[in-house]
């Protein structure tokens, strides 16, 4: 979206991966001197950094480049839906920093991009 929990854009059309967006959390040693073994208990949950790569596009409003290219070092809510948006499919949605934002080319090439967020605070994990 163009502000944290403003509302969201479908970029899916603009989108061909999405890598590293999930939970995870710290394991924090609890272990004692008469343990036998490491014992360990679930700390905070970890910040995330997801890259989204795919097919350039400067559609006004709509394309990555008219929501990216100017969100940079600002925050927005971004809700992965992997199984797509039927009722009861899976969604995840947080909200995320973005860290950077950059246009690739080559010659006979696609021009492509790709953008980094910050996972900022926790991912609600729910249903369509």
């Amino acid at each position: 979206d163009a502000s944290a929990g403003g509302t969201l854009v479908a970029i899916t059309t603009y989108v061909k991966e999405i890598d590293g967006f999930g939970r995870q959390f710290q394991a924090l040693e609890d272990t004692h001197f008469d343990d036998p073994a490491e014992r360990f208990i679930p700390g905070i949950e970890e910040s995330q950094e997801v890259t989204i790569r795919g097919a350039f596009d400067d559609t006004a409003t709509t394309g990555p480049d008219a929501i990216f290219s100017t969100a940079v070092g600002t925050l927005l809510t971004f809700e992965l839906n992997p199984r797509g948006t039927a009722a009861g499919a899976r969604k995840f949605t947080s909200e995320v920093l973005v860290t950077s934002y950059k246009v690739n080319a080559a010659v006979k090439g696609e021009v492509a991009y790709e953008v980094r967020l910050k996972q900022d605070g926790t991912v609600a994990v729910g249903t369509n």
